[in-house]
Formats: structure tokens, sequence, C-alpha cells
């Protein structure tokens, strides 16, 4: 069977979407359900890997701390989106943390267990590489974010990125699905809290863009690419 791969800058297809009803009903079975409070650890940095973990419903942010105590944050995940790795079939130890951003609600699974359903149904395998590849793009753009000079462009670019991958169209603007709020913004771009809320006041009365609550609506892509400085 042909693997069915994901198109550029989309997200793959929920892990109990990409199941047909007898492999669903057997993960369901043997899977660990987990409910967590806002700021509950979910794995720690540099602990065993026993579990990959399916996010049902919630918000869960994945961050890496360096030995100078500096905390990095890699990204935040939702529902249908797989939290754990990069081994997701288990084996050595977490490369970074995972906690809870609002109340959400997991399953685990452990390595050898999934390994078994990969090897056993194509249609799991195809979701597990599916899974890595958007991983790998999400961190891939998000370490040129970092590379990036100027802190404003860093924004802008982060909010593109973030329309492509969670952007519902809702009456001709794109909604990010992701309720993040400016905080998570601030740290994903590596910037203060401060600096960010300025640099989406201008963007918003710039009418680039608009925020209801946790949520923001793109109103103008075209001009938030042009915003950015063209490349040497």
């Amino acid at each position: 069977m042909d693997r069915q791969k994901i198109p550029p800058g989309s997200r793959p297809p929920a892990f109990n979407s990409s199941l047909d009803a007898e492999t669903g009903a057997e993960f369901a079975r043997i899977a660990i359900r987990k409910r967590m409070r806002p700021g509950e650890s979910l794995f720690v940095q540099q602990s065993p890997h026993t579990h990959s973990y399916i996010i049902q419903s919630g918000l869960i942010r994945t961050f890496y701390v360096s030995e100078a105590g500096r905390e990095v944050t890699l990204g935040y995940w939702g529902t249908g989106d797989s939290v754990g790795g990069p081994a997701l079939c288990g084996g050595g130890a977490h490369v970074w943390s995972a906690v809870a951003n609002r109340e959400s609600e997991v399953l685990a699974i452990t390595g050898p267990v999934l390994a078994n359903l990969a090897q056993s149904n194509m249609k799991v395998m195809n979701w597990i590489v599916n899974a890595l590849e958007f991983k790998l793009r999400w961190l891939s753009i998000l370490f040129q974010i970092h590379g990036t000079e100027r802190v404003q462009d860093r924004l802008a670019k982060l909010l593109l990125m973030m329309a492509d991958l969670y952007g519902e169209e809702v009456d001709g603007d794109v909604v990010i699905s992701h309720q993040i709020n400016q905080t998570d913004l601030a740290t994903l771009v590596g910037a203060s809290r401060q600096w960010t809320n300025k640099a989406l006041a201008r963007l918003r009365e710039a009418g680039v863009i608009s925020i209801e609550g946790s949520r923001i609506l793109l109103l103008d892509s075209k001009a938030l690419r042009n915003s950015l400085e063209p490349a040497e």
C-alpha cells in the first residue's frame, strides 16, 4: 500500500481518524486515558521514554531547558497531535519536557505496543511517519524564526506559519485555531511579553490581524508577508 503523504503546509490527520473501526477499538482498549490540569507535567526532559501520547482534547506545550537554565518553548500541540519522541515507539530518554497549557486529555501507549500496531497496520505506520514529518517541519521553521535578526519579523513569520498549519478560513479571514495568548507567542519568538503585545497592537492597528479573546484572525496575509525584509 502506498503511503498517503500530507501536503506541505498542512497537518497530518488525527490519529483516531486514521484508523479503521477494528484498530481504533483495539487502540482504545490498550491505551491509558489521562486527564491533566493546567500546569501538570506530562513528561520531563531526560526521563525514560516509555510512552507516546495522543492528545484527545486541550493543549500541550513542549519545551527544552538548557544546562544554563534557559527555557525554550518548542511548540504547542492540540487535539489529534502526538506528544513525545522523537522516538515515538519508545526507548532512550525524552529530549524535552511537556506540560498541559490548559485542561487536557491524552491517550498513552507504550512504545513496543505502538510499534507492534505499526507493523501490523499500514494506516498506523502512515500516521507515525506523517506525524514525524509534521514535527520536523514545525521545528525546522521554528529554528528559522529564531535565526531571523529582526524580532518583528519573527512574529510575522510565526503568525504566517501558524496560519498555514493551524488556520481555518472563516468568512474570508484565517482563524488560527490554536488559542494561544501573547505570553505563548512571546516564548515562541524569543521576545518579551511587553514587546510582543506592542507588536501585535501595531499589526492590529494596521488592519493586518484581529484579536478576539485568545483567537487571532489573520485579515491580510499579503500585507504580513510584505512586512518582512527581503532576503539579502
